[in-house]
This record gives structure tokens, C-alpha cells and sequence, in this order.
């Protein structure tokens, strides 16, 4: 059998300490159970009463209550013992049944309380029985509940001032240090715990600072120097902001939020930082996700994490290693990945753009709104982990899910022309369809250096810009002299390696470079010197005729002077 908790008839108490008298009066509230379950019936019981838990000598002799009835296991006694100047008295006891010879001692003392108070105290071991209405621990006036510690307040709890029929609205909870505060007038906040003074000595950290909230219905779960609100107007200004815990974050902005980390911000309205150090999520609903340094300026901006980056537009993202976003002003804030990023020159800055950038250590900024920019200098590879060669910048490689194997690229005008450049599998071959193309139109366009173009037809020929305009330095050509060196060349028939296209007719670009100095190298012709030396040879090769032909003509028209000479004359 067991019994457990001593609470003093204090009424009585404080009325003998009223009057200077050394006994007090005691009620003693148990609860007895019989071989683990509630006891029921008439038991003898015997209190001893004793100045300490385990020690001190005995305050009286002990009292015997015969024939205690024991309803579910609850049964109280009422006695007075001396006081002998100490105000902790302890109880031990001993219990029987009816009808049994000797006693059994309950192990362990209980302790009482002899103070001059006026109420009812809950048990130190728990009270059982009580009317939530009517027996609780708090205030029943407008001033705060406080719990100490080591005599130290460890939790406040302050009602409200704003009332709905009679009763405030809500109230301020503030546990931890009791440094941490709430702003007068501020109501609904909460400070779970955590805070230290200003300028403790903390063991093993530093910067000690009290938790606060500035702002209503604000909240900040733990460590140290943290606020939650904040701005220059009422309380009502950036209210329901939240800290979870860290060290030195603020949430700021309105409906902000900040869940750990260092040195955090969250200024704009519905604003978040997820954790890090240095962070700000400066920008209406805005939002950094971790890392050190970024900053969110814009309007539903993001930086997913990374280092030094700044999502300065409006609905824009970065992330990775300096990645930039240009913002619609010049941020200077040291430590803040916007910090000198220069201005778009438009209020939202460069609006809906996507940066990331590698680990290489250079600023990678936005040039315009609604961008998709990416910094990989290991290469971009879609499709693939791999890269065939590891100079390739870029490789795409087909789905493995697609109807064919095929790696297929379509591109598609605001008006629907599309376009498809396909590597065929099976083949090889570099395809190029472009579809909806009037005959009117080329099928493929190559814009030269100076306007020029260059352009497969929709019949399908080939034709080279040659106009004037794009041409300078002419020199004239000696059209026998080409035809001589045309002679020269070395005309044969052959095909290219490896292809099965079939053979072709024509000099090596070694000769014909060596012949004619065309071109930018020795190892390609191009068609328009090709056409050119074709053209002025045949101009040489004219000109040679028509020399040949005019002393032909000469030639002969002597020897017709001659015949005509020797002819008889007619009669």
C-alpha cells in the first residue's frame, strides 16, 4: 500500500500565525491503494510528524486515526502539530487494516508547508479531484502570472488589455531567460524560451541578447537575440511575424518568417528565410532558402541557396555562386549578395529571369527581364551525365522514352512555322525539315559579316552573297593567264573517303590553292572561286579565239586579194 500527497488546512494556518501561536492546523489529502488498485473501506492510520525528508527529530508523537474511510483511494486526516520555529514540516505514514495487529509504514515523508496564506496550494506530487473552475493557479485580476526559478522569473504570462464581455482577448506568453520582453502593448505574443541579458557572459558563445517581439500576435521560439516585428508605426504594423529560433535573425516584414540560422532577415511583408547566415528576404513574399549572403529584393523572388546571390527582379530566381539578377535600384549593403549589382534602369528590375552559376569566382549577371541564364563551365549536358569529349560545352542527347531514337530539335515561330534539325540514328545524317515555307521564301538563310546572305532556295539551289556592296579591293583578273593555269591543274575524277555518295569531278584544294591563292586555306575551294576561275578562263580562253580568229580573217582575206589579182579581167 501506498499513500502520497500532505497539503495543510492553510485558512486555519494563517489565522494561528495571525495570532502568534507556535501549533498550526494541517489537512492531510491521500490517496491509499491496495495492491495497485484504489483502496476502499475503513483503515487505521498513524502519522508521525517530522522537521526534515529523511532526518530532523519528530514534532509530536505520533497520532492515530482509527477507522479512516477510504472512497476509491482518497481520504483526508485533520491535525495540529507544533511548529517549533520551522516552517517545513514532513509526514510519515503507516496504515492497517481493520482488524489487523500491527502497522504498515508507507516508505518515504511527504512534505507540508506551514506559510501564512489564505487559499488552497496544488500538491508538489499533484492534485486530483479538482474543479477546473474554481481551483487552478493563475490571477483573478488584470495583472500577470509569473514563475520563478531559482528565484529568477522563468515564465510571464501577461493577459491582454483588450477585452471581448469583460475578459481579454488572448495573452503574452514569455518563458526562457528573463530578459526576453514584449514590447508594451503588444498582445498575443509568445517567446517560448531561450534569451540571455545583454552582455552575459555566456560559457561558450557571445553576442548574449535578450528574445523579443515588438509587433502583435509575433512569435519567437528560442535562442538568443532574436526579434520578430519590427518598423516605426504601431504594433499593428508588421504583425504575426515569426522566429523560430538561431541567433541575431530578425523577421521584420509582416507575416514574415525565419526558421534558424544567423544573422537572417526577413524585412518584406510575408518574406522567409529558411536558415544560413546573412541572409535577407528583402522583397514582398519573398523567399531564400539558405546559404550565406543572398538576397531575395524582388517581388516573389527566390534564391534557392548557394553563395553571394542576388534575386534583385520581380518574380525572378537565383542560386548557385554569384548568380545575379539585376534589381530596379543599386542595393549598398555590405554583405549582401544584391550589393553593387547595377540597376536595370525599370522599377521591377530584369522581371521573371532564372540565373545559375557554377563555382567559378566571377559575378554572373542578368542583361534583361524574362531570361533563362546558366553559367556550367564542366558543360550543360541534357539527357546525359556524360560528355563524349571534355572540351564539349554542350550535349543533348536523345530520350530514352521517345518514339524513335532520334535526337530531334524543333523550333517553332510566334505564328506556328516550325522547323525540324534532326541527327538521324541510323544514318547519321544531320536533317534539316523546315515546314510551312512559301515558294516564294528560302529554306535556309546564313547572314554574312557585312549583311550578306547566303541561301538554299526552296527549289533547292545553293546561292552566295556576291553583290558589290559586300566587296572591296578589286584587282583585274588576266583571263588567258587563268586559262593557262587552268590548264595546269591536275582534273580528275575521285570520291571522299568513307562515303558512298558516289564520285565527283575536280582538282585537290592544294593545287587549286597553289595555282590561283584563293581562299583562306589550302585544304577547301570555295564555290565562288571555283565559279570565278571558271568564268575568267573562259573569258581567256575567248579572247584567245578571237585573237586566233582576227589573224585567221586577215590570213585569208590576203589570200582572196591575191586569187582575185590573178583572175583575167572580165570583158
Amino acid at each position: 500500500m501506498s499513500a502520497s500527497t500532505l497539503r495543510p488546512a492553510l485558512i486555519a494556518l494563517a489565522l494561528g500565525a495571525a495570532l502568534g501561536s507556535h501549533a498550526a492546523d494541517f489537512r492531510y489529502d491521500g490517496r491509499l491503494d491496495d495492491f495497485g488498485r484504489p483502496a476502499n473501506g475503513r483503515y487505521d492510520i498513524e502519522l508521525s510528524v517530522f522537521g526534515g525528508e529523511t532526518a530532523g527529530k519528530a514534532l509530536s508523537t505520533a497520532l492515530t486515526f482509527p477507522g479512516v474511510e477510504v472512497r476509491d483511494g482518497r481520504f483526508q486526516l485533520d491535525f495540529e502539530v507544533p511548529l517549533a520555529g520551522s516552517r517545513e514540516t514532513w509526514v510519515q505514514l503507516a496504515v492497517r487494516a481493520a482488524g489487523d495487529a500491527t502497522f504498515s509504514t508507507i516508505p518515504g515523508r511527504s512534505k507540508a508547508i506551514s506559510a501564512p496564506l489564505i487559499g488552497a496550494c496544488w500538491s508538489s506530487t499533484g492534485d486530483s479531484g479538482s474543479n477546473p473552475a474554481t481551483n487552478f493557479l493563475g490571477t483573478t485580476d488584470a495583472q500577470p502570472l509569473v514563475i520563478k526559478t531559482a528565484n529568477v522569473q522563468s515564465l510571464r504570462i501577461e493577459p491582454s488589455s483588450v477585452l471581448s464581455g469583460g475578459n481579454p482577448i488572448t495573452a503574452n506568453v514569455i518563458a526562457g531567460s528573463s530578459a526576453n520582453n514584449v514590447t508594451a502593448g503588444v498582445r498575443g505574443a509568445t517567446i517560448a524560451g531561450g534569451g540571455v541579458p545583454a552582455d552575459t557572459v555566456d560559457p561558450d558563445f557571445n553576442g548574449e541578447s535578450p528574445n523579443r517581439v515588438v509587433d502583435h500576435y509575433g512569435s519567437v521560439g528560442g535562442g538568443y537575440a532574436n526579434t520578430a516585428g519590427g518598423g516605426t508605426l504601431a504594433a499593428t504594423d508588421r504583425p504575426f511575424a515569426t522566429v523560430a529560433g538561431g541567433l541575431f535573425n530578425t523577421a521584420a516584414g509582416g507575416y514574415s518568417g525565419i526558421a534558424s540560422g544567423k544573422l537572417n532577415e526577413a524585412t518584406g511583408l510575408y518574406g522567409f528565410v529558411g536558415g544560413g547566415e546573412q541572409n535577407a528576404a528583402m522583397g514582398d513574399h519573398s523567399m531564400v532558402g539558405g546559404g550565406n549572403y543572398n538576397a531575395a529584393l524582388g517581388t516573389f523572388a527566390v534564391v534557392g541557396g548557394g553563395y553571394l546571390n542576388c534575386a534583385g527582379g520581380n518574380e525572378s530566381w537565383a542560386g548557385g555562386y554569384r548568380a545575379k539578377v539585376r534589381g530596379g535600384s543599386v542595393v549598398s549593403i555590405p554583405n549582401n549578395g544584391c550589393n553593387g549589382v547595377p540597376s536595370s534602369g525599370t522599377p521591377g528590375g530584369d522581371v521573371g529571369t532564372f540565373v545559375w552559376a557554377d563555382s567559378r569566382p566571377q559575378d554572373f549577371v542578368s542583361t534583361g527581364p524574362d531570361q533563362f541564364l546558366v553559367r556550367a563551365n564542366g558543360g550543360f549536358m541534357l539527357n546525359t551525365t556524360t560528355q563524349i569529349a571534355g572540351y564539349d560545352d554542350v550535349v543533348l542527347r536523345s530520350s530514352a522514352t521517345t518514339a524513335d531514337s532520334d535526337l530531334d530539335l524543333r523550333l517553332v515561330t510566334r505564328s506556328g512555322m516550325d522547323a525540324l534539325i534532326y541527327l538521324a540514328d541510323g544514318t547519321g545524317s544531320l536533317v534539316f525539315r523546315p515546314n510551312g515555307i512559301g515558294a516564294t521564301y528560302d529554306r535556309l538563310q546564313v547572314e554574312g559579316g557585312m549583311g550578306g546572305t547566303a541561301a538554299l532556295s526552296n527549289g533547292g539551289t545553293w546561292t552566295n552573297a556576291s553583290s558589290r556592296t559586300f566587296k572591296e579591293d578589286f584587282q583585274p583578273v588576266d583571263g588567258q593567264d587563268v586559262l593557262a593555269r587552268v590548264l595546269d591543274l591536275d582534273i580528275s575524277r575521285w570520291n571522299y573517303i568513307g562515303s558512298a555518295e558516289g564520285q565527283h569531278m575536280g582538282p585537290v584544294a592544294e593545287d587549286f590553292h597553289a595555282a590561283f591563292g584563293l581562299g583562306r586555306s589550302e585544304r577547301q575551294i570555295a564555290t565562288v572561286d571555283a565559279d570565278g576561275v571558271a568564268l575568267a578562263a573562259i573569258q581567256g580562253l575567248n579572247a584567245k579565239l578571237e585573237a586566233e580568229n582576227g589573224a585567221l580573217r586577215e590570213e585569208l582575206a590576203a589570200l582572196r586579194a591575191l586569187i582575185e589579182s590573178r583572175l583575167p579581167a572580165e570583158h
